[in-house]
């Protein structure tokens, strides 16, 4: 059985019944995990404070323009729908908060001058509270 806590107001009390619900199936020996989706505001941990055992960090791919091979022809600003690069006459600028990590600059770029790296966006962490497996994500906030 799945249980879901959802909603979209805070202070509900989404957190307290999820926590609640998830101990105590835990408790009467239930395979239970709690898993706090909420991303922005990760609150679990407040009530369970679990032992993590893993933090795993969270990417995704942005260009890296190679600028001894771009010849500023602009066909990766072109593509680009979200407006995260800009060509300018003597380099290409990235607003990596912007990019969707399509990849289509890589493939569009005539001097194959467009590789991609890797931009940290969060963390994932597992741990345990007794019985109760836990997990949870959390977004670097921005700065």
């Amino acid at each position: 059985m799945k249980i879901a806590i959802a909603s979209g107001k805070g202070g509900t009390g989404k957190t307290t019944v999820a926590t609640n619900l998830a101990r105590l199936a835990a408790d009467q020996g239930y395979h239970a995990v709690y898993v706090d989706c909420d991303v922005e505001a990760p609150n679990g941990h407040l009530f369970l404070r679990p032992e993590i055992t893993e933090t795993i960090a969270v990417t995704v791919s942005v260009p890296d323009i190679d600028a001894s091979r771009c010849s500023n022809c602009g066909a990766c600003a072109r593509f680009c729908q979200y407006h995260a690069l800009l060509c300018l006459p003597e380099e290409v600028l990235l607003f990596p908060e912007l990019c969707h990590s399509c990849g289509g600059c890589r493939l569009v770029c005539p001097k194959q001058a467009v590789d991609e790296i890797d931009r940290p966006i969060g963390q994932c962490q597992t741990g345990r509270c007794g019985q109760l497996d836990f997990v949870s994500g959390c977004l670097n906030r921005a700065s």
